[in-house]
């Protein structure tokens, strides 16, 4: 439930998480499940990103936190991810 509602397609998201080469998260707090949950169905040598202003408080293995709003925090990572 997301909101109280079903979440669309999640069963289709995870699958698309699961064969990420990269998985950006933007914009969330990562406390609504099941959509929050999506980044745990990443292939554990994908490089996965939060991109948020607000970092949760408690961090997750593995994910590198970006603190900025995601007009600046997406393209500072897409520039780093192309430069590799």
């Amino acid at each position: 439930m997301w909101f109280g509602e079903l979440v669309p397609l999640i069963e289709q998201a995870a699958e698309v998480a699961g064969t990420a080469d990269v998985l950006l998260v933007v914009g969330t707090s990562l406390q609504v499940y099941p959509a929050a949950g999506l980044l745990h169905y990443a292939p554990t040598n994908c490089p996965v990103y939060v991109i948020d202003p607000h970092q949760p408080a408690a961090g997750r293995r593995g994910v590198r936190y970006v603190a900025e709003a995601a007009t600046t925090g997406v393209p500072r990572i897409l520039r780093e991810l192309a430069a590799e």
